[in-house]
Protein backbone atom coordinates (compact mmCIF):
# COMPACT_ATOMS: atom_id res chain seq x y z
CA UNK A 1 0.00 0.00 0.00
CA UNK A 2 2.95 2.06 0.58
CA UNK A 3 3.53 4.91 -2.44
CA UNK A 4 -0.36 4.39 -3.42
CA UNK A 5 -2.32 7.42 -4.60
CA UNK A 6 -5.75 7.62 -3.03
CA UNK A 7 -8.78 9.74 -3.04
CA UNK A 8 -10.34 11.22 0.00
CA UNK A 9 -14.40 10.70 0.50
CA UNK A 10 -14.51 14.28 -1.19
CA UNK A 11 -12.40 13.65 -3.84
CA UNK A 12 -8.64 15.22 -2.73
CA UNK A 13 -5.46 13.20 -3.98
CA UNK A 14 -2.93 12.07 -1.23
CA UNK A 15 -0.33 9.80 -1.31
CA UNK A 16 0.80 7.01 1.21
CA UNK A 17 4.10 7.72 1.03
CA UNK A 18 5.45 5.21 3.85
CA UNK A 19 4.77 2.84 6.13
CA UNK A 20 7.99 2.23 8.63
CA UNK A 21 8.61 1.58 12.68
CA UNK A 22 8.07 5.03 13.73
CA UNK A 23 4.19 5.15 12.36
CA UNK A 24 2.79 6.19 8.37
CA UNK A 25 3.61 9.13 6.26
CA UNK A 26 1.09 10.76 3.95
CA UNK A 27 1.44 13.21 1.26
CA UNK A 28 -1.26 16.25 1.26
CA UNK A 29 -2.29 18.41 -0.41
CA UNK A 30 -1.14 20.27 -4.18
CA UNK A 31 2.29 20.97 -2.52
CA UNK A 32 2.48 17.33 -0.56
CA UNK A 33 2.80 18.59 3.11
CA UNK A 34 5.06 15.58 4.86
CA UNK A 35 2.75 14.70 7.67
CA UNK A 36 3.82 11.79 10.04
CA UNK A 37 1.03 9.87 11.95
CA UNK A 38 2.81 7.65 14.84
CA UNK A 39 1.65 4.05 15.39
CA UNK A 40 0.23 4.50 18.87
CA UNK A 41 -2.38 7.38 16.38
CA UNK A 42 -3.58 4.62 14.65
CA UNK A 43 -3.29 2.03 17.05
CA UNK A 44 -5.70 3.54 19.22
CA UNK A 45 -8.45 3.99 16.44
CA UNK A 46 -10.09 1.44 17.10
CA UNK A 47 -10.89 2.03 20.21
CA UNK A 48 -12.29 5.47 19.57
CA UNK A 49 -15.28 3.45 17.47
CA UNK A 50 -15.64 0.44 19.86
CA UNK A 51 -19.05 0.56 20.90
CA UNK A 52 -19.97 3.69 18.95
CA UNK A 53 -21.14 3.18 15.93
CA UNK A 54 -21.02 6.00 13.41
CA UNK A 55 -18.90 8.64 14.13
CA UNK A 56 -17.83 11.57 11.91
CA UNK A 57 -14.34 11.75 10.98
CA UNK A 58 -13.98 15.73 10.75
CA UNK A 59 -15.35 18.56 11.62
CA UNK A 60 -13.16 21.29 10.82
CA UNK A 61 -9.82 22.43 9.70
CA UNK A 62 -9.20 24.39 12.73
CA UNK A 63 -6.70 22.72 15.41
CA UNK A 64 -9.75 22.03 17.32
CA UNK A 65 -12.44 19.47 16.45
CA UNK A 66 -15.60 18.26 17.62
CA UNK A 67 -15.25 15.88 20.68
CA UNK A 68 -15.27 12.33 20.18
CA UNK A 69 -14.44 12.77 16.29
CA UNK A 70 -11.71 10.60 14.60
CA UNK A 71 -10.07 14.44 13.89
CA UNK A 72 -10.60 15.10 17.73
CA UNK A 73 -8.46 11.55 18.52
CA UNK A 74 -5.47 12.47 15.85
CA UNK A 75 -5.13 16.41 16.60
CA UNK A 76 -3.75 14.71 20.01
CA UNK A 77 -0.72 13.71 17.61
CA UNK A 78 -0.28 16.25 14.75
CA UNK A 79 -1.67 19.81 14.62
CA UNK A 80 -3.51 19.27 10.63
CA UNK A 81 -6.58 17.57 9.80
CA UNK A 82 -6.11 13.95 8.60
CA UNK A 83 -9.16 12.61 9.78
CA UNK A 84 -10.21 12.15 5.80
CA UNK A 85 -7.08 10.82 4.76
CA UNK A 86 -6.56 8.28 7.73
CA UNK A 87 -9.82 7.06 7.25
CA UNK A 88 -9.57 5.37 3.91
CA UNK A 89 -5.84 4.18 4.31
CA UNK A 90 -8.02 2.33 7.27
CA UNK A 91 -10.53 1.50 5.28
CA UNK A 92 -8.25 0.12 2.62
CA UNK A 93 -6.47 -1.57 5.59
CA UNK A 94 -9.74 -3.32 6.32
CA UNK A 95 -10.22 -1.48 9.88
CA UNK A 96 -12.84 1.18 8.92
CA UNK A 97 -16.21 1.39 7.02
CA UNK A 98 -16.41 4.74 5.61
CA UNK A 99 -20.25 6.57 4.30
CA UNK A 100 -18.83 9.14 1.97
CA UNK A 101 -22.09 11.27 2.56
CA UNK A 102 -21.74 14.38 3.62
CA UNK A 103 -20.81 14.82 6.99
CA UNK A 104 -18.36 11.86 6.62
CA UNK A 105 -18.77 9.29 8.92
CA UNK A 106 -16.59 6.44 9.61
CA UNK A 107 -17.67 2.76 11.63
CA UNK A 108 -15.58 -0.12 12.62
CA UNK A 109 -16.19 -2.78 9.73
CA UNK A 110 -18.36 -5.57 11.76
CA UNK A 111 -15.75 -8.31 10.98
CA UNK A 112 -12.82 -6.42 12.43
CA UNK A 113 -11.56 -7.27 16.21
CA UNK A 114 -9.96 -5.19 18.78
CA UNK A 115 -8.14 -8.10 20.75
CA UNK A 116 -7.75 -11.88 20.99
Amino acid sequence: MAGQSLLTPTGASFVLDRIDARGIVLLLGQGQSHTRLPWQALEEIPGVFEGRGWLRTTGTFDTESEEGSLSAHLKRFVKRETANWVAVVLEKAGVLELDRSRPVRARLRDDFTTGP
